[in-house]
């Protein structure tokens, strides 16, 4: 596969605009599946646990509850469950090429535009790359001892931003060919430039 790697120019003045758009969100991705598996089994473990100490009268588990703690940590643990299911289901990723730099969200963790200016930013690659093997998987990675940040929703192809302090920012993104154009454009404006 052949990488893209562009290294910023000079340029005299040009209008701000928008280049490109692109929004992400878990429901895309088999992420939301795999958490409900795991809370069809918290269901079924706590309906047990109430089932045979309620109902049939025998302590459930090694060091059994109350019937009222049984009850409470049940229902606290389904309520947990679920909060985590629906805030993977409305987390959302932006990602936007503007002609002057890069602003994303990453909403609700990160709900303001954050902002990377083309002045800061040393190159960009559109590539493969190895999400667990480099950040341990999807979401917001942070990794401090090689200044490297990802945010990603799923998939192997991300935009490498290394920025003139020597820190690294991936973004994730699910239209390589169309982010490779951006970049492009935004990286190499000259061809817009408008003289005053």
């Amino acid at each position: 596969m052949h990488h893209l790697l562009l290294m910023p120019v000079q340029f005299i003045k040009m209008k701000l605009r928008l280049i490109y758009r692109e929004e992400q969100s878990f429901r895309q991705s088999f992420i939301p599946w795999i958490i409900l598996v795991v809370l069809l089994i918290v269901f079924v473990s706590i309906s047990m646990g109430l089932y045979q100490q309620l109902y049939l009268r025998k302590p459930y588990g090694d060091e059994p509850m109350s019937n009222n703690g049984l009850i409470w940590s049940s229902i606290i643990s389904f309520f947990v469950a679920c909060a985590v299911f629906i805030l993977i289901l409305n987390i959302r990723m932006v990602t936007e090429i503007w002609t002057d730099g890069i602003r994303f969200n990453f909403s609700p963790l990160i709900r303001k535009m954050r902002y990377i200016p083309l002045a800061d930013i040393t190159s960009v690659e559109v590539a493969k790359y190895r999400p667990i093997a480099e950040f341990g998987g999807w979401g917001i990675r942070k990794r401090l001892i090689s200044r490297k940040t990802a945010y990603n929703i799923r998939g192997r192809i991300g935009s490498r931003v290394t920025k003139k302090d020597g820190s690294q920012v991936m973004f994730g993104t699910q239209k390589q060919v169309e982010m490779k154009r951006a970049v492009e454009k935004m990286m190499h404006p000259e061809s817009q430039t408008v003289l005053y």
